[in-house]
């Protein structure tokens, strides 16, 4: 099920579908590359989530990168769930490495990206938190709805201000 709205306000944006060896799927956590393209974040330093992808585009499809139009989509790109309020919760799964318990309740965790049985893309195309790692601070947790399913709202985003270099000239 991936990343599911819980409570708060949400809309769907299009950003481009760039690289077409990039998958991403519907309910993974997205981010922008430096030139401003869609790939799912892949736990490290420079992710800034920007939303939830609402489509499927593997690495064999064609859809968002031909000449044709996917839905209300422009050509090339991908629709984008992103929040429009601080704080939007989202439904999670959890990795199988381990269980949600209570006591995650507060913390911050990182995407998964080690994958499992059910993504054939052999990783987990961001499409769930790895409740044990706490490098990367994607997801601050809010609940535990079971040991497989958290709420959380996207913590780290790239609507955020890095006030270490805030422009004050504005």
């Amino acid at each position: 099920m991936a990343f599911v709205r819980y409570k708060g306000k949400t809309k769907i944006m299009y950003f481009k579908k760039g690289d077409t060896l990039e998958e991403v799927r519907d309910g993974s956590l997205v981010t922008l590359t430096d030139s401003g393209t869609v790939r799912r974040c892949q736990n490290d330093s420079t992710d800034r989530p920007i939303g939830v992808c609402r489509a499927n585009d593997t690495v064999a499809d064609t859809q968002f990168n031909s000449d044709g139009t996917h839905g209300n989509a422009p050509v090339g790109y991908v629709p984008i769930e992103v929040p429009v309020e601080n704080a939007v919760e989202w439904l999670i799964d959890v990795d199988s490495d381990c269980g949600a318990a209570d006591t995650d309740i507060g913390c911050f965790v990182a995407i998964d990206t080690l994958g499992g049985a059910s993504v054939s893309a052999g990783d987990s195309c961001s499409m769930r938190v790895d409740i044990s790692d706490t490098g990367m601070r994607h997801v601050f947790v809010t609940g535990r709805v079971s040991a497989q399913k958290i709420i959380g709202t996207i913590a780290k985003t790239a609507w955020n201000y890095d006030f270490d270099s805030f422009d004050t000239s504005r």
